[in-house]
């Protein structure tokens, strides 16, 4: 899996130009597994780490050390100021509908990773970098990521993996074993992922993997939040798709790793879960464009053969 996802890298940073990318470091295990993945593909001294701390981070000590450990030269940026800046402002409004806009709880913790964002991409776009996503298709399908936030990026390269794929490929890259097994959360309401979501990641992957948790309860959990999340799919709805009689949350996805198989990982079964309206395009493979009108899984290894 390393190797496959290291090539992918490297054909990106060839195609697009890249001269390197800048890449939130949480300390948390995506963005450890990430920087490591990036570091291995095209070298420490063309990876970036920005550490963007909204105030205090109680754990910036793990993104400080996955910064050392990899080499990679790192950048602090707090974000508080700007963050208590812009709710002020934007509560201090007012006209003659609204006497003031409070923000509302649930919309305060989506925007710091909307600010973290924008300053990666301002310093990218100044050393001529791209920016690492680091989320994972379990977050993904549950809409656990921020539209516009964290769900933004150039490349990620370990978007088709599930949560328990992304830790045993931390394992194989042999990275420190307390920061791939950490227990993940979001760093904004102080509860665990699992905690905040009401089941595990493993029953998660069970599902999207296998079609169920084993539990008939949380499968109807997870259905649920993927469809309330459909929006944050595939960018914005613009009139263009209803008259093209396009489906609304159509997602375009190019997998240029999948290109790099070699005889031997195409006897390997990899499988991707499509959405609705997913459009897969890999050109260098067979032409395969196709779209589908209900979830699917397909095998990598059917769009090879």
């Amino acid at each position: 899996m390393k190797s496959l996802i290291i090539k992918g890298i490297q054909k990106y940073v060839e195609e697009t130009n890249a001269k390197g990318f800048v890449i939130g470091i949480s300390g948390g295990k995506d963005s450890t597994i990430v920087a490591k993945l990036l570091v291995e593909a095209i070298g420490k001294d063309k990876v970036l780490g920005v550490m963007m701390p909204n105030g205090e981070q109680c754990d910036i000590e793990d993104s400080k050390r996955v910064c050392e450990l990899l080499g990679i030269s790192s950048k602090i940026v707090n974000i508080k100021d700007t963050y208590n800046s812009l709710i002020e402002s934007i509560e201090s409004f007012n006209n003659y509908r609204w006497e003031s806009t409070l923000i509302t709880d649930k919309s305060k913790t989506n925007i710091p990773p909307r600010l973290r964002m924008t300053t990666l991409y301002a310093i990218a776009q100044s050393i001529g970098y791209r920016v690492a996503g680091t989320g994972n298709k379990s977050e993904r399908y549950v809409g656990w990521f921020t539209k516009h936030g964290d769900g933004g990026f150039d490349y990620n390269p370990i978007a088709p993996l599930c949560c328990t794929q992304v830790v045993r490929l931390g394992d194989e890259l042999e990275l420190p074993y307390d920061l791939v097994h950490k227990t993940p959360s979001d760093g904004l309401t102080g509860k665990s992922d699992e905690d905040n979501l009401g089941f595990t990641y493993e029953q998660l992957d069970n599902y999207i993997l296998d079609g169920t948790s084993g539990d008939k309860e949380i499968d109807k959990k997870i259905e649920n939040l993927h469809n309330l999340s459909k929006h944050k799919l595939g960018g914005g709805y613009t009139s263009a798709m209803e008259i093209g009689h396009m489906n609304d949350y159509k997602v375009d996805y190019y997998l240029p790793w999948i290109d790099e198989f070699t005889e031997e990982e195409k006897k390997y079964n990899w499988s991707i879960y499509l959405d609705k309206g997913v459009i897969v395009r890999n050109p260098n493979i067979c032409d395969f464009i196709s779209s589908f009108d209900e979830p699917v899984t397909v095998f990598v290894k059917d769009l090879i053969d």
